[in-house]
């Protein structure tokens, strides 16, 4: 292939990834979980991914992509438009701010900072949600939402370095 080609095939491959791992996410955050209470759940594995990315590569991760992965959210759920990219824009903004405090911590600091983000997305949307149907929702659903994506972050967060390793060139 002709090098002046290869290297924006490159570029494009490289900026993909993580965004369609995002999108994947989003996709899979559709997909309830079900306990055996007959309680379902729906971590949120897009929030995951945009931490993530926002912390370790958001060189790969422009906001412009952000807002079309919680647009696609937004789509997929049905709720407000705009929604989820509004709350992952703030994540995001926030994440890549605070990077450089992130980088080089213990992975115990970097899942805390991902429990109170989550927390902050859920507060958001919250607070959104209620302006929008106007009326005061359970926040109950947020907490426990909240809860389960931290919970789960960790396995995410393996999923997602491996992409990163197995198919990103490292900066």
């Amino acid at each position: 292939m002709d090098r002046s080609l290869s290297r924006p095939l490159s570029a494009l491959y490289q900026l993909s990834i993580p965004f369609v791992v995002a999108l994947l996410c989003v996709m899979f955050s559709m997909l309830p979980l079900g306990l055996s209470s007959g309680v379902v759940i729906a971590p949120s594995f897009a929030l995951m991914a945009v931490y993530y990315w926002g912390l370790y590569r958001p060189d790969l991760m422009p906001p412009f992509t952000v807002f079309l992965v919680g647009l696609f959210q937004d789509l997929m759920s049905g709720g407000p438009l705009g929604l989820w990219s509004l709350v992952y824009l703030a994540v995001y903004g926030v994440v890549v701010s605070q990077r450089l405090f992130f980088i080089g911590k213990a992975f115990l600091a970097i899942w805390f900072g991902f429990g109170v983000m989550a927390l902050v997305a859920g507060t958001i949307s919250w607070v959104v949600s209620c302006l929008y149907f106007g009326m005061v929702l359970s926040p109950l659903s947020v907490l426990v939402l909240a809860l389960l994506s931290f919970v789960l972050y960790p396995v995410a967060a393996r999923f997602f370095a491996a992409v990163q390793n197995q198919f990103l060139i490292q900066p």
